[in-house]
């Protein structure tokens, strides 16, 4: 039996997923209507609203369905589901208002007729209409408790939907349930796969190894894998060591070669997936557009989003005032204990990198002792001799960050955006690095709530792509929650 689970992870997964939404949206209903009985105590009863609770519960998976909510995808942190639940929410919610306005009751005197007789149309549809009817009284449903319920479903929805991706993770960590994986290639862009597939084997990808056409790497060991062998050995590999997925990340393989290759992993039934030359291209909004037969990409222009903008600036403005007020006694008292620990300065002030390369002073809690502060690489270990007990507690806690929403009040920064690097750090960058400063810099980001904030932040530059080509209220929002999260797990363990 469980090996057999083994086998068919994926498929009973997805079956458990759809039960467990579907109890989800039931519970939210129950949720909606107490939420609703608090502001009309009595106003109608549970019972009232039974066959209603059947169509929500129907349309809204079935909505789910339609939006690809029980396909595998993988997205950092799980964002692009959660996005996804919101708008098939949405759609459920359009769609349950539609049925209930189609499903009413029908009066005889309300049928069109045509020369005193109901139109055939009619005749034909009334007695789907009649078996699927809702009683007459939904229709007086309160537009109120419409709305808390669909409102609940969202909730509970990201809710549940992010422990499910958590114990799936876990599983994936643990080998459960994972597929054995070979990417083609070993230039650069086949070791970046490799990396990712070793730094987070909460994918659900088990690596065995790398796949190259060239006789003289055969057998050679790459970053500890073995390359297997070609493109016409993928039969006794797949046999060999289980290979049932290809990702395909060589840059040097032309069209005609990987047209061949597809159609190898078609013929042996391997999956396969091809990462494109300008994988960081398609981390971008882009659209597709043709010139006649020939399809082209263009890019979407993010400098036009004066909305979001707007939006972020009063958020900032909004939640760094009010931290800086509420916290500011904590702060006198976090000073003191500096100052009585270590002599120097309260506040560590340096300079670092923002937008567009523009220079500012970002400050701290002096958290090092003031003789070994300086632009040198940050400390990686609690156990660092450089750092101060009451810094280790600040550190831990991340109360040492609290200063930084000066600098958010000041608009040198944000409250999520990548994190401002040292100047000496942005003199290495190449051009694709400096993509980082496009966009504002931040106290919090994606990479410091992704489970990649335990590797350096140059291994995984792909976070901050993802959100400078992806910013929106909702993923600032999704990021914010996050590190809420994660702060309180820091505070229970201290």
């Amino acid at each position: 039996m469980l090996q057999w689970l083994r086998r068919n992870f994926d498929t009973c997964f997805i079956v458990l997923q759809v039960w467990v939404d579907g109890l989800a949206i039931f519970a939210s209903f129950f949720l909606g209507y107490g939420l609703y009985e608090r502001i009309a105590p009595g106003a109608t009863s549970l019972a009232f609203y039974r066959e209603l609770v059947l169509v929500i519960v129907a349309v809204t998976l079935v909505c789910f369905w339609i939006s690809d909510l029980y396909r595998w995808r993988k997205s950092i942190l799980n964002v692009e589901e959660y996005r996804g639940a919101f708008k098939a929410t949405l759609l459920s919610f359009l769609t349950s208002a539609s049925c209930i306005f189609l499903l009413r009751a029908v009066a005889p005197d309300q049928l069109i007729k045509f020369e005193g007789e109901v139109i055939w149309l009619y005749k034909v549809l009334l007695p789907v209409h009649d078996l699927l009817r809702l009683d007459p009284a939904v229709e007086m449903a309160s537009r109120v408790l419409f709305v808390f319920v669909f409102v609940c479903i969202f909730v509970l929805t990201v809710v549940q939907r992010a422990i499910m991706f958590h114990v799936a993770s876990r599983l994936h960590a643990r080998g459960f349930g994972n597929t054995n994986v070979a990417v083609y290639g070993t230039g650069e862009l086949a070791m970046r796969v490799q990396q990712k597939l070793r730094l987070f084997p909460t994918l659900g990808f088990n690596f065995v190894g790398f796949v190259d056409d060239d006789e003289a790497l055969r057998g050679r060991r790459i970053r500890g894998h073995e390359v297997l062998g070609g493109r016409h050995e993928l039969d006794r590999l797949r046999e060999a060591h289980g290979v049932k997925r290809i990702i395909v990340a060589d840059d040097g393989l032309d069209e005609y070669g990987l047209a061949e290759l597809c159609r190898i992993c078609d013929d042996l039934g391997i999956d396969y997936q091809v990462v494109p030359r300008l994988h960081h291209f398609f981390s971008q909004r882009f659209t597709v557009d043709f010139l006649d037969s020939i399809p082209m990409l263009s890019v979407g222009d993010r400098s036009h989003q004066p909305v979001y903008k707007v939006v972020k600036r009063g958020i900032d403005l909004l939640v760094s005032l009010t931290v800086l007020v509420v916290t500011s006694p904590l702060m006198a008292a976090i000073a003191i204990l500096i100052k009585r620990e270590s002599s120097g300065p309260v506040l560590f002030s340096q300079v670092r990198v923002g937008a567009k390369g523009r220079t500012f002073r970002m400050l701290k809690f002096r958290t090092m002792y003031v003789e070994m502060c300086g632009d040198d690489i940050t400390p990686q270990s609690q156990d660092d001799p450089r750092i101060t007990r009451v810094g280790r507690f600040l550190r831990r806690t991340s109360m040492d960050e609290l200063p930084q929403f000066w600098c958010v009040l000041r608009g040198d920064m944000s409250l999520v955006g990548p994190r401002p690097e040292m100047p000496f750090i942005v003199d290495t960058y190449k051009a694709l690095d400096r993509l980082r400063l496009d966009a504002k810099p931040g106290i919090t980001g994606l990479w410091q709530v992704s489970e990649a904030r335990r590797h350096p932040i140059h291994e995984n530059l792909d976070y901050d792509f993802y959100y400078i080509e992806n910013q929106s209220i909702f993923l600032d929002m999704v990021i914010l929650f996050m590190t809420a999260m994660t702060l309180l797990r820091i505070r229970s363990t201290a």
